[in-house]
């Protein structure tokens, strides 16, 4: 049993934290000066960082039905497979999130409190606080959709007996939060502390767009929270010339190198610069800040007549791959093509297209290691070489502008404001899908006239499909449409995964048990 108190978590994190591409410690107890607060910041990038890096994969997205760790291990020339899921990694990563993400919001309340009463503040200052505030935000938006009702902490006092707070009071406390920060950022992408990289006001309000669509959903469900969502999400649509928001035509740049810093993004984590991305990138691939090194036994089956790929602990669920739309994003999102040499098997097979895997087949996400320009698209294995050419993605993707066209199109349709404007940004998204002009009426268009619950349903695949893997993406939504009952028929039956009981009780983590011992009330 782990015996670390969310308490002193935040002691140590009141004394240090992370740069966000360095790992030294460095001291933020005392912030004196501007460029003393620029270093603490980016002490608070760092946690975030952090808790993607540590435990995104194996933990909350891991229980819907998009993605799945459990990759087969290979017995023998022509023998079984097993899988190779444990447990042990899936509870202990449960804690590494609830830790780090609450270290996270105790290094930005040890800016906070150091800030807030002065006078005087000059404005980058007031924007770089207003940075704080959107993270603070954004860490207990996660929180509070991971463990259901949480503490909330404002200050640095330590308290043994916190209890939680209700749903609605920590979503209040998160747009109030939002809202502070909407005050105090700088107006669009250009104007940021760093141009396409730090938040700005557009940022918060896409952030803010989500909550409000969370809140709308279960476990609170108030309903009259679609039209905010809605509200916000046509603002941003509306001034996304001003704030630096636009799709991208073509869904492949969204993962190459030349296109880093993008106008689709909305909030990214960056872990690696491109060139040390390309001077790595050999064997090696970053997603989240973790390397993987993929062994031949892993990626080859024997049997030609069906490959698989696995990436170790990103691979597609078994039914959401065969249901997925064959199409030009569904190409760039997983591996469809792969090469079996004549070493993995007696015959040369050649490039093996895919599609339809089963629970013996793996196929692998490609849109996080795409690079256009090392791999050619459907490509994997290189003929002339024994090694494998991937190149690691140094950016994660957590809200992108793709989301609030979708959020806007959901959230209209749920509030009775079905429109034009909502077709359309659906629209968008499906051409690109398709690989045809994003702005031009196409035979991939949802046809008019359908009821809002039918366009909301339409909507909701549309985001699985378009946020597939992305820590922001499907089991969030399954939970606010109170869909995981449903994921016994969405997986399938011998997918493995999570154990779950597929009930309310498997939509949200228990606080860890520890943590409980010390301090009952979070037990409750």
């Amino acid at each position: 049993m782990r015996q670390k108190l969310i308490c002193i978590i935040w002691i140590f994190s009141i004394c240090s934290c992370e740069n966000l591409f360095h790992p030294e410690e460095i001291s933020i107890g005392d912030i004196k000066n501007y460029n003393e607060l620029i270093t603490a910041t980016g002490g608070v990038y760092g946690k975030l960082a952090a808790a993607f890096t540590e435990s995104y994969v194996y933990m909350v997205n891991l229980k819907g039905d998009d993605i799945n760790n459990n990759a087969p291990n290979y017995n023998g020339y022509y023998g079984t497979y097993e899988y190779c899921w444990e447990e042990r990694y899936y509870d202990e990563k449960t804690y590494t999130t609830w830790e780090l993400f609450y270290s996270t919001v105790a290094s930005i309340n040890n800016i906070l409190v150091q800030f807030e009463q002065k006078a005087n503040l000059d404005k980058p200052t007031r924007e770089v606080l207003g940075e704080i505030y959107f993270l603070r935000a954004y860490c207990y938006f996660r929180l509070t959709r991971t463990y259901g009702e949480i503490p909330f902490i404002e200050n640095n006092d330590i308290s043994y007996t916190i209890a939680k707070s209700s749903y609605t009071r920590v979503y209040e406390f998160i747009e109030q939060d939002l809202l502070q920060a909407m005050k105090l950022l700088p107006s669009n992408n250009t104007s940021s502390r760093i141009p396409y990289e730090t938040p700005h006001r557009g940022t918060a309000k896409i952030l803010l767009t989500e909550v409000y669509l969370s809140w709308a959903g279960y476990p609170v469900k108030d309903f009259s929270m679609y039209t905010f969502a809605a509200r916000e999400a046509e603002e941003v649509i509306d001034s996304s010339g001003y704030f630096g928001f636009e799709l991208m035509q073509d869904f492949a740049n969204l993962w190459d190198k030349d296109h880093l810093y993008n106008s689709e993004i909305a909030f990214a984590l960056y872990y690696m610069s491109p060139s040390q991305t390309q001077e790595t990138g050999l064997l090696n691939t970053t997603y989240g800040g973790r390397s993987y090194e993929y062994s031949n036994e892993q990626c080859f089956m024997t049997d030609p007549e069906s490959p698989f790929l696995c990436l170790v602990s990103f691979c597609a669920e078994v039914n959401f791959y065969n249901l997925f739309p064959s199409n030009y994003r569904k190409n760039l999102t997983f591996f469809s093509t792969i090469y079996v040499p004549s070493e993995y098997y007696p015959l040369d097979t050649g490039y093996i297209h895919i599609e339809f895997v089963n629970p013996c087949n793996r196929i692998g996400y490609r849109k996080f290691l795409y690079d256009p320009y090392k791999i050619p698209v459907n490509q994997f294995y290189e003929t002339d070489d024994s090694s494998f050419f991937y190149f690691g993605n140094p950016r994660i993707y957590i809200f992108r502008f793709a989301q609030t066209l979708l959020t806007y199109a959901e959230a209209a349709a749920r509030s009775g404001r079905l429109n034009e404007k909502a077709y359309e940004c659906v629209n968008m998204i499906r051409r690109r899908a398709n690989n045809v002009d994003i702005h031009s009426p196409s035979v991939y268009d949802l046809q008019p006239g359908l009821s809002p619950e039918a366009f909301a349903d339409s909507v909701v695949w549309e985001r699985a499909w378009e946020l597939a893997g992305e820590p922001e993406g499907r089991w969030f939504d399954l939970v606010r449409l109170e869909m995981v009952e449903d994921l016994p028929n969405l997986r399938h039956p011998q997918e493995g995964g999570p154990p779950e009981t597929f009930d309310k009780s498997a939509y949200f983590f228990p606080v860890p048990e520890g943590d409980i011992d010390l301090n009952p009330n979070l037990g409750e």
